[in-house]
């Protein structure tokens, strides 16, 4: 019998075996089910399975005539696709015993998710003052390659699974970042950041910790750039504002960014807009604030007037259409409102589904001439059907 080599089971990011020279992967693979059932017989590889066990899992929605031989039949196709590893001495890696399946825990395989597990556990246990903590906290980042068998993601066994591991690697994430930011590393914390967005685009907590370090690191630019970045993303896809946590680091940014200058002449080309100024000025939430608070101001001294109105997007039943929709009706209005108002009038977001506008110098009748103006053209260019537009207008009050 050839020497027993050590079989190496990746889970985390794909699904591979490795023995030797021997690599079997799913990637060239056209059927799904042998590679579900191999890699359940491995997720549960300390449980002897029932043909039930395994034929809820396969088909749990499916009827037919004779399950335990479709059964057979696909345990037949995961032994041939296990075949290259038997060839090199290693015993039966399915065990077949009174009516139930196994994986052979007698062979000598290691399981990437077991080693990130103890990895994780010992990390976390040590004290924050152990040199060896932040070491073992990286090392243990680092082999979370992605999520728990991602080609079998939709499958239901699998996704409390991937709930779990995923949990985990973000717990060792932000432990890693806080360690890090107790030594002001902050280039390995976007590096960190960075390889985190990508396997969780949704976690506002690491857009916050990114940012920030992007602004101690001295990038500024960087940090308004992914801070813009991530509002839309959220924005767009699912339909949340930024924390208030997130948008005072952004204010606090924006306060802080400028270097010192003393040419009068630079900081003008800095300050004019790029391109053609034609239409509305669209600006962040925080920022009209400001400009709301400026105008209002200005208006007190020149008794100017200021009305404010609120524009919403909803379904023939007056709800929020669904976000895959939604998205591309709010940049045509976006584009709408923009050629409808003047230079001087401004409007922001306020919502996933509305626009506020600030418009000066008008008055109740003209105002409400300017939003009908906007409903019509929007209906005539986008002619969408079940989508309704509606206004607010109301003076604002300067005293």
């Amino acid at each position: 019998m050839k020497e027993q080599k050590i079989m190496r089971i990746t889970m985390l990011g794909e699904f591979q075996i490795q023995c030797g020279d021997i690599l079997i992967t799913d990637q060239n693979s056209r059927s799904k089910k042998p590679w579900n059932l191999l890699e359940y017989l491995i997720t549960f590889r300390k449980k002897e399975l029932s043909q039930y066990d395994l034929i809820e899992m396969l088909w749990p929605e499916e009827d037919s005539d004779n399950p335990a031989g479709a059964l057979k039949t696909l345990l037949h196709r995961v032994r041939k696709i296990l075949d290259p590893i038997k060839t090199m001495g290693m015993e039966d890696l399915i065990v077949q015993r009174r009516g139930t399946y196994s994986w052979n825990n007698t062979i000598n395989f290691h399981v990437d998710v077991d080693d990130f597990e103890q990895s994780y556990k010992k990390a976390l246990s040590l004290n924050t003052s152990d040199p060896e903590r932040l070491k073992l906290l990286l090392q243990t980042i680092h082999m979370y390659k992605g999520d728990f068998l991602p080609k079998s993601a939709s499958e239901a066994w699998v996704v409390p699974i991937n709930t779990y591991y995923h949990s985990l690697y973000l717990e060792i994430v932000h432990a890693a970042i806080s360690q890090l930011e107790e030594q002001h590393d902050y280039n390995q914390i976007c590096d960190i950041c960075r390889t985190a967005i990508n396997i969780d685009p949704y976690d506002e907590q690491l857009y916050y910790r990114f940012i920030s370090a992007l602004y101690e690191s001295g990038n500024q630019h960087a940090a308004i750039q992914q801070y813009e970045y991530s509002t839309d993303l959220f924005l767009h896809k699912l339909g949340i504002t930024p924390s208030n946590e997130l948008k005072a680091l952004y204010r606090k940014i924006i306060k802080t960014s400028k270097r010192l200058e003393t040419d009068l002449g630079a900081i003008e080309a800095e300050l004019k807009e790029l391109g053609a100024v034609n239409g509305a000025f669209y600006c962040e939430y925080e920022f009209f604030k400001d400009i709301y608070q400026l105008k209002v101001r200005a208006a007190q001294r020149s008794a100017d007037t200021l009305y404010l109105c609120l524009i919403t997007v909803a379904n023939s039943i007056g709800n929020v259409p669904e976000l895959n929709r939604l998205t591309p009706i709010m940049e045509e209005l976006k584009r709408t409102i923009n050629r409808s108002l003047r230079r001087g009038d401004v409007f922001t977001g306020y919502s996933i589904s509305q626009y506020i506008l600030l418009l000066s110098s008008i008055n109740y009748e003209n105002g409400n001439k300017v939003l009908n103006r906007i409903v019509q053209q929007f209906n005539a260019e986008t002619k969408r059907k079940n989508i309704n537009l509606t206004y607010k207008l109301k003076e604002v009050a300067l005293y």
